[in-house]
């Protein structure tokens, strides 16, 4: 029997039901190693036999009792403990049920009961700690891996998620372990629809599936996120096991993609309608003159009286069209400045909002400033409010909202979304909405694309089913305080000193990115000789020096002693101090927040790229 091969050791203070205990299990092949009866003395059996299971009375004599010792032997041998208790009252039931107990026998004890329950005890622990090596492998394998991860079993099922799945499909591991992957990865293609699920596909196939290009992961709230990666089976002593999807969130690479060759398009239409509007201006310019100079030449009775008059309308009609054109072809310089666009949407509310059937407003909720014109912002926004009223469908309403893009992987942007169910146009349509029409017309979309571009901002459409949606991206702004005046000040100087280039790199970038002109410096006397020889007064220091770099001391004297004006924080290895439970890591965006506390009374906004 595979029960001879099974160790078991009796807790049991009792020594008659202790005996009685060892021989049945003895003549149902289990091997008893030890019988102790107190906890002291269990826990010394245990630690020296290391058995599969532990039979345990509740109630000992001594300092322990059989619940305190189980707790101990499940977290310090992670052994399975089965109780035995001739007592069922509600406090003890309550206090063995906050165990990781694994059964629980009721004297007088049947040999019945005590087999089944000592079998399946040590399956479930079987099981259980196999989970957890699982677990503690696949943790080992992506926890530091920067795409997102989701692993399934074999019914497709999630058994693992990191924290970068977490994050995209905004679930956390706690309520996504054990649902099906598809309620998780909630792909769709760019019109809306569900893309098939990929696990059983990856599954029968026994190799990796590509995901299908340009989806989409709809994740918590409003959050949608362009997709790529694989689903991979997972192979386990020759038997697909599950499967592996790794993706990533391409987001910002495919915006960037789609509005540089929308960007390249504008350019090359801009530069055909320049040239054509300058060469036909010419021409329409001499047929519209010489038609002037033929009618007035003409007597009024003259039969050619009207056809040259519809030619010289004709001239002039096109002339006009050419100047728009040229217009179009040549845009004027717009200078961005700090806005809030919470004060223009509240605007354009309150003349639209009696036009506009089932008109809904959300502002964003923590308001920031972004780069951008005030009235040509609202030209813009009022342009495409216009466009939705003529294809709406009034019946379903139109709805607006602000908020900044982080969520959606733009984290510098800022986004004002204006969104409608469609009655007329099509996909066909809405790829080509900013491209000018060739009946004339410049003053619509392709007008909006001008002005939101040269206000350094960003403007896209797409069609889900029928639902339009127009997004308006502008360089977000982060305000040093609250009541700041939106102006330009010159740029804080700031001195980085830190011996790990990649920590440098990334303080470099951060603070350069939120307005501040920084200075790197690799040791304390670089850093030294780098302050002296600057021409720009130096108002912070950041400093996390070697361990063994000497010029700490003389960092600290010379920059701050001898001139109080600067402020210097001193770091070892980006640690908040503090009591040893509460010790923490410092972000990027801690050491950001105590900057601007320190310099908030100059005043300046630090913008965003």
């Amino acid at each position: 029997m595979e029960s001879c091969e099974r160790k078991i050791v009796i807790v049991e203070d009792e020594g008659l039901i202790a005996a009685d205990l060892q021989g049945r299990l003895e003549r149902e092949g289990y091997r008893v190693p030890g019988v102790a009866a107190s906890g002291g003395e269990a826990l010394e059996v245990i630690r020296e036999q290391a058995p599969d299971l532990v039979l345990m009375d509740i109630r000992l004599a001594g300092e322990l009792d059989g619940i305190q010792v189980a707790d101990k032997v499940s977290s310090e041998f992670d052994i399975p403990v089965v109780y035995l208790t001739a007592y069922d009252d509600r406090e003890t039931l309550q206090r063995a049920s906050q165990t990781r107990a694994f059964g629980y026998i009721k004297k007088p004890i049947t040999s019945a009961s005590l087999q089944g329950t000592i079998e399946v005890a040590i399956s479930r622990h079987r099981h259980e700690r196999y989970l957890r090596e699982q677990r503690d492998w696949l943790n080992a394998s992506f926890a530091a891996v920067p795409d997102a991860v989701l692993v399934t079993d074999g019914s497709g099922r999630v058994c693992y998620v990191n924290r970068v799945a977490e994050e995209l499909t905004g679930c956390a591991v706690d309520n996504a372990l054990g649902r099906p992957s598809a309620e998780l990865l909630a792909f769709t293609y760019p019109d809306g629809r569900a893309v098939e699920d990929l696990v059983p596909v990856a599954m029968l196939q026994g190799t990796p599936v590509s995901l299908p290009a340009d989806i989409w992961l709809k994740g918590a709230g409003e959050s949608r996120r362009a997709i790529e990666g694989t689903a991979s089976p997972r192979v386990q002593d020759g038997h697909i096991q599950g499967v592996v999807v790794v993706f990533q969130d391409v987001t910002l690479r495919k915006f960037e993609a789609e509005q540089s060759c929308q960007e390249k398009k504008h350019q090359a239409l801009s530069r055909l309608a320049d040239g054509i509007s300058g060469q036909l201006q010419l021409e329409l310019s001499a047929v519209a003159e010489e038609s002037a100079r033929i009618l007035q030449s003409l007597p009024s009775a003259c039969l050619m009286l009207s056809s040259v008059q519809t030619i010289e309308s004709a001239a002039k009609e096109a002339f006009a069209v050419t100047s728009r054109l040229r217009t179009f072809a040549q845009e004027r310089e717009i200078a961005p400045r700090p806005i809030q666009v919470n004060e223009i949407l509240q605007r354009l509310a309150a003349v639209w909002k009696e036009a506009l059937p089932g008109f809904t407003l959300k502002l964003d909720a923590d308001p920031r400033p972004v780069q951008a014109d005030s009235h040509e912002l609202t030209r813009a926004l009022d342009m495409i409010l216009q466009h939705a009223h003529h294809w709406m469908d009034a019946g379903c309403g139109i709805a607006i909202s602000a908020a900044c893009a982080e969520p959606e992987g733009l984290e510098n942007w800022f986004c004002v979304r204006i969104a409608y169910t469609s009655t007329g146009e099509d996909a066909a349509a809405i790829e080509r909405a900013f491209d000018p029409s060739w009946d004339g017309n410049w003053e619509g979309l392709p007008f909006v694309y001008g002005l939101i571009k040269r206000m350094g901002g960003l403007i896209t459409v797409r069609m889900e089913g029928s639902k339009v949606t127009f997004e308006v991206y502008l360089p977000s702004i982060k305000v040093v305080a609250a009541g700041v005046s939106l102006e330009h000040f010159e740029k804080p100087v700031m001195l980085l000193v830190d011996a790990n280039a990649e920590a440098r790199r990334v303080l470099h970038a951060h603070f350069e990115q939120h307005g501040y002109s920084v200075l790197e410096a690799g040791n304390c006397d670089e850093a030294l000789r780098l302050a002296k020889s600057s021409e720009d007064t130096i108002r912070l220091v950041l400093a996390n020096p070697g361990k063994d770099d000497p010029g700490s001391a003389e960092l600290v004297g010379s920059l701050v002693h001898n001139q109080p004006e600067i402020y210097l924080r001193l770091f070892d290895g980006y640690r908040e101090k503090g009591p040893a439970s509460e010790s923490r890591y410092l972000t990027k965006w801690d050491l950001l927040e105590w900057a601007n506390d320190l310099l908030g009374s100059a005043a300046w906004v630090l913008a965003a790229n």
